[in-house]
């Protein structure tokens, strides 16, 4: 068994059914090679089989101490009911990107089974021209961009053949849970914790108290939108790509790395999409944004994340002005990356800890007490390095990598990138109660990309020509 570290445990804490906290990616792929008459999803199937071995989360569980008094544990069973765990349903005809979008948002708003390994594979077929998704949705407890793309690696390949019988990998020891066994290992697990507390506490509070030391009494309040109230189950999805050339180019043109133009493209997408609903408030709104904690080397399969919070300028008009504005705050941000990464300790005694946040995501998920809880941000938005070549599922070659991630009460938006075999993937995940066109923001981000190119091909210093005055008659 191995005990769930702090951070992991929250996500698991934080859960209600109104906010789920899995994340998940989205593949379209290739019309799958005719190699034999077995279907994709079961070729698929007979691939993830041979494959249960080749990463933890396909085995692990949780392994709950009685009463939920302490942080559960990971415990590894072989008990993994694939007709559960890999999935199988169909588009009804046209079967195009919009219907696949929805078909998606809506397979992943319930919650995992907890009785079970915390993943689902689920493959969708009825695509246009033949070609084939599939979605992975797995418990962002215990997982963050770097070990996702591990997990990956456990079930994709560089190379278009089918794995053979030789490549089957063994599956790790079980581990027999009983009362007594769960018990000692929690007792053990909170005492050293509980010996290494006044280190951390110090840590922690040092790394506060530098916060606070490089807090900038102008920085303004993070306004609220529609889009940071409470949200419900509901979810809605939808997607974009752009060619890495052309993102970096731009971002080589405004002097300003690609980073910041995932922040320039959500911060100008979302202006447009407040504007044209008059919603846009007075003061700018904030992304936040995951920074890696993950040391080099470091493959555990846990979140290893900070977040720092950015200004997005969209109280500025001009595309680029806005741009630079931004790559200034997120420089500035990252400045303080260190120190956000200091506040949240590797781990910490957890006795009543479940209890403790238990509660308090139900009073951030009343509407009375919501409203009073000062935003730390409006928006997630992130940017994960994923595969530079083409990866391929049970021999298809997957055409798309696209992210799908978690809302929460008060941020009911959330844009994940990944960047995979030259492009650039986006994925926009909203509660559809508060943002039901969201595919009216990703569109946003294609006009907004258009906009920027358009004013970095003007001259430098060009003033529009001024207009004559009519004579008066």
């Amino acid at each position: 068994m191995k005990p769930i570290k702090l951070l992991d445990s929250a996500f698991l804490h934080a859960e209600t059914p109104a906010t789920p906290m899995h994340v998940g990616a989205l593949f379209i792929l290739e019309p799958p090679p005719m190699r034999s008459r077995k279907s994709f999803h079961e070729r698929f199937r007979a691939v993830v089989a041979s494959r249960l071995g080749a990463s933890e989360v396909f085995t692990r569980r949780l392994a709950c101490l009685p009463l939920g008094i302490a942080n559960p544990f990971w415990a590894t069973t072989h008990e993994v009911d694939l007709d559960h765990h890999v999935r199988r349903s169909v588009l009804p005809k046209p079967g195009n990107r919009r219907q696949l979008e929805t078909r998606v948002a809506h397979l992943h708003e319930p919650l995992l089974d907890r009785s079970r390994p915390l993943w689902e594979l689920h493959v969708i077929e009825g695509l246009a021209g033949g070609q084939v998704a599939l979605y992975v949705k797995v418990h962002h407890a215990g997982l963050d961009g770097h070990s996702a793309q591990l997990f990956l690696q456990a079930f994709a390949d560089t190379e278009p053949r089918l794995p053979s019988a030789a490549s089957r990998s063994s599956l790790p020891e079980a581990d027999e849970l009983s009362l007594g066994r769960l018990l000692l290992a929690g007792v053990r697990h909170q005492a050293t914790e509980l010996r290494v507390l006044p280190q951390r506490v110090v840590e922690v509070t040092s790394a506060a108290a530098r916060l606070v030391r490089a807090k900038d009494s102008n920085t303004p309040v993070t306004p609220r939108t529609k889009l940071n109230e409470v949200i419900s189950g509901n979810r809605s999805f939808a997607t974009t790509e752009f060619p890495l050339a052309r993102a970096r180019e731009v971002a080589r043109r405004a002097q300003v790395t690609v980073n910041d133009l995932v922040l320039g493209l959500s911060a100008g997408a979302l202006r447009r999409w407040l504007l044209q609903r008059g919603l846009l408030p007075g003061l700018p709104l904030f992304a936040g944004v995951p920074v890696s904690a993950r040391a080099h080397g470091d493959t555990e399969h846990a979140i290893r994340v900070a977040f720092i919070s950015v200004n997005l300028h969209t109280g500025a008009g001009d595309a680029l002005a806005r741009l630079a504005a931004i790559h200034q705050s997120a420089d500035t941000a990252k400045q303080s990356a260190g120190t956000y990464k200091s506040l949240i300790p590797d781990d910490a005694p957890s006795v009543g800890l479940p209890w403790l946040l238990g509660g308090l995501s139900w009073l951030v998920g009343h509407p009375d007490i919501a409203d009073r809880v000062p935003l730390p941000f409006n928006v997630i938005v992130s940017n994960v390095p994923g595969p530079p070549v083409p990866i391929y599922v049970a021999g298809a070659r997957a055409l798309t990598y696209l992210p799908i991630s978690i809302v929460y009460h008060g941020v009911g938006v959330n844009i994940s990138v990944y960047s995979y075999d030259g492009k650039l993937f986006v994925g926009i995940t909203s509660c559809s109660d508060l943002m039901p066109d969201v595919d009216a923001l990703a569109r946003n981000m294609e006009e907004e990309l258009g906009a920027l190119e358009a004013a970095l091909a003007k001259p430098r210093g060009s003033k529009p020509s001024p207009r004559r005055r009519r004579r008066r008659a």
